[in-house]
């Protein structure tokens, strides 16, 4: 395909991409995608918690539920979401399930699943230890044999709020309630039961603030699985019976009539990644994305978690009462920030509090709790570079302590080979993509660079032949295996991001293969890359692929037209000054004849970033667009309904012309109790190093070019250089939609 037929189908493929994203935007402003995801791992965890809560009922609930899952039985004997492969969690659930509420009628099934489940490994090929755990439980349920013994959860541990929270995270009131199932069963001594009846409260309230601050309706986070397993826990403990009857009520309202429950319906992601691809498409100012911005304010949390210790500001990713996510609240302030008013937005501010009070201690961001244990809903890399991204987008700059932090974390869990992990997605693309933009926005030293230079090397290293990305296994000469729509427009867009051309043939035929998959309805078939639960359930989804390949679409369309401007630029200042731009690399000031990589810089090529004058040239985006330096006078003075208050001056640690700030940060006291009444940065690191000199002299994040001569050797046309080549700023050239960055899941 041309180059010029390319242009004109990435175009068309944007059009109707974004007509077909509209097309599922609901009257409250939400994006839906799929009115089904029904679920076989939820539907056997909603049969087996009624069958506890509420047997009689639930009678008729039951016998739909057990219809379906003996109906969508695989071939091969067991159970998964649609374009999923057999799954070894969810087949012995479901195998579970069949045993305890149909022995006779559903005995064939499960002698089938049982073979299918030990061809796929049994329990040993379940990643997740509490995973491996539940189905123990589940298989005791039914009386089926299983291997190990039942593992203990001490009820005591809750006594401590602190540590239990960090380790469980959003599991807390999962744990709490099955704990107190086990209490209720399992024997223990005179300590130990003395230890269970102090610990009983405890465990109760934790749940019951759960119930409570989602308005008692019996669901938790408006997901079956999560319901599910907390009624289950509560029913065998005997207690609470007013939240059992709630939960057990709001499953059966949950169930599809065909006898099976859906997925959480993901009403906040998916409106993230569709209005995210719509605003680089140029949809910011669309009139139909008002209603979403006031979806996005409705399902904003005003009030703390305390169960969890999460104070109040964060978005999660369902209902207007979901449980705290620090992606999705990273990924909804950013695009508040590029909808209209959004620098102004108090619903932003309130997120970017959350986010900055719950940064872990090392610099990273958890999943929901502050400091929360590695592994499972811990420390996440594409989760840390999404705040980054927020927060750079929120007119923070590289200096800013969050920022810092956050890099250097971000450096040092970089794995050998150059990529990152994602916690909600499978494979290295989407970690290292995410990773791969922060670091090029955010990096400021040599080892910065580096860790970029590794990420970005390793996403072109393992592309397919066809331009396609995929889980990153090298697949050696000859592989025909094609890649994903998702992880493909992950990686295209980051490479763009990272200053490579559209031109470049690697990212030229990426976005043909993103063009060539669309489907004739303006969609994308999707893949399973999403984890529903890590390492153990997955689901393929069409608003998230449909979301990112437009976005990854429409940037390369901006930046294709960026690099003509350029051009178009360049060769006018040439022809008036006679003198080669030096410009300035997207990984820090480039060196004449050489790339920011130690690459020889032809403008475009393979491995090497592309001239990116054209590209956000150090204006940093605030989310008004405003390309000036940053104010020194009072922010705020208000106090909105999150509690949140700037009743200082802006932060001027660092301003945008590199003169770096001495006066305070803030004065006032935040909603979390603390408040800033020293300077913000006095010129003296995280280390105790003083940084007192003058920042780089080649060209400052305001786009002011150098002022002094610049070095005196030969151009590549033989003219020596002996004067200055500009003492004004740059033009800055504004992208095709008009917009800056932001950034989606």
């Amino acid at each position: 395909m041309p180059a010029s037929a390319l242009t004109e189908s990435v175009g068309a493929a944007v059009t109707t991409g974004a007509e077909a994203l509209l097309a599922h935007r609901r009257d409250d402003g939400a994006f839906v995608f799929g009115a089904h995801h029904a679920s076989p791992l939820n539907t056997a965890g909603a049969l087996t918690a009624l069958h506890f809560a509420d047997p009689e009922g639930s009678a008729e609930t039951i016998e739909r539920g057990v219809t379906w899952l003996c109906e969508t039985q695989r071939d091969d004997g067991g159970w998964a979401m649609p374009s999923v492969p057999t799954e070894p969690l969810t087949t012995a659930l479901a195998a579970a399930a069949l045993q305890l509420l149909a022995p006779r009628r559903a005995a064939s099934a499960v002698r089938a699943a049982r073979a299918r489940f030990e061809e796929l490994g049994g329990s040993a090929a379940v990643p997740e230890p509490a995973m491996t755990a539940l189905i123990r439980q589940f298989h005791t349920f039914a009386g089926l044999p299983h291997e190990g013994a039942q593992r203990r959860l001490p009820l005591e541990l809750l006594l401590f709020p602190g540590p239990s929270r960090r380790l469980l995270s959003l599991r807390l009131p999962i744990y709490a309630s099955q704990a107190l199932a086990q209490s209720a069963h399992r024997r223990r001594g005179p300590v130990g039961r003395a230890l269970d009846r102090l610990a009983r409260p405890r465990a109760l309230a934790i749940v019951r603030d759960a119930y409570e601050r989602e308005g008692a309706t019996g669901g938790f986070s408006t997901d079956p699985w999560l319901t599910g397993l907390i009624c289950l826990g509560l029913a065998r403990s005997g207690q609470a019976p007013d939240l059992v009857s709630a939960a057990a009520r709001w499953l059966r309202s949950a169930a599809n009539p065909d006898g099976s429950w859906d997925l959480i319906p993901l009403d906040v992601t998916w409106t993230n990644f569709a209005t995210a691809a719509l605003i680089e498409a140029g949809h910011a100012d669309d009139p139909q994305l008002i209603g979403t911005r006031e979806m996005l304010h409705r399902h904003q949390q005003p009030e703390p978690f305390d169960a969890l210790g999460c104070p109040a500001g964060y978005w999660g990713f369902s209902s207007p009462r979901s449980w705290p996510m620090a992606l999705e609240t990273a990924e909804s302030s950013a695009i508040l920030l590029r909808l209209p008013g959004g620098a102004d937005d108090r619903h932003v501010r309130a997120g970017l509090a959350w986010l900055t009070a719950c940064q872990d201690a090392a610099g990273s961001w958890s999943l929901a709790v502050r400091n929360s244990k590695p592994g499972g809903f811990g420390p996440c890399p594409q989760m840390t570079a999404k705040v980054v991204c927020a927060l750079l987008d929120s007119g923070a700059g590289v200096d800013d302590p969050r920022v810092v932090r956050a890099v250097r974390w971000l450096v040092g869990r970089q794995r050998p080979d150059g990529s990152y992990e994602a916690m909600w997605y499978r494979g290295g693309t989407p970690g290292t993509a995410a990773a791969l933009e922060a670091l090029s926005r955010a990096g400021r030293t040599e080892e910065h660079h580096r860790a970029a230079a590794r990420a970005r090397d390793w996403l072109l290293r393992t592309r397919h032949p066809d331009g396609s990305w995929s889980t990153g296994e090298r697949t050696g000469p000859g592989a025909t295996r094609r890649g994903t729509v998702e992880e493909t427009a992950w990686a295209l867009r980051a490479v763009l991001r990272a200053g490579l051309s559209p031109t470049d043939p690697a990212l030229a035929a990426a976005a043909r293969r993103l063009v060539d998959a669309q489907r004739a309805d303006g969609g994308w078939t999707p893949a399973p890359v999403n984890e529903y639960i890590r390492g153990c359930a997955r689901y393929a989804d069409d608003g998230i692929a449909a979301g990112l390949a437009v976005r990854a679409l429409a940037h390369y369309r901006s930046a294709e037209a960026a690099e003509v401007v350029e051009a178009t630029h360049e060769r006018g200042c040439r022809r008036e000054t006679g003198m080669r731009e030096t410009g300035t690399g997207a990984f820090g000031l480039r060196e004449t004849g050489t790339g920011a990589f130690g690459l020889r810089d032809t403008g475009a090529g393979a491995f090497g970033p592309r001239e990116p004058g054209a590209r956000e040239t150090g204006a940093r985006e605030t989310g008004s667009g405003e390309t000036g330096p940053r104010g020194t006078g009072p922010c705020e003075t208000g106090v909105d309904e999150f509690g949140t208050g700037e009743t200082g001056p802006r932060k001027t640690g660092v301003d945008e012309s590199g003169t770096r700030g001495t006066g305070p940060c803030e004065t006032g006291v935040d909603e979390f109790g603390t408040g800033e009444t020293g300077p913000c940065e006095t010129g003296v690191d995280e280390s105790g190093t003083g940084e007192t000199g003058p920042r780089e002299t080649g060209a400052d994040e305001s786009g002011t070019r150098e002022t002094g001569p610049r070095e005196t050797g030969a151009d590549e046309s033989g003219t020596r250089e002996t004067g200055p080549c500009e003492t004004g700023p740059r033009k800055a050239v504004t992208r095709e939609n008009g917009t800056g960055e932001g950034s989606g899941r």
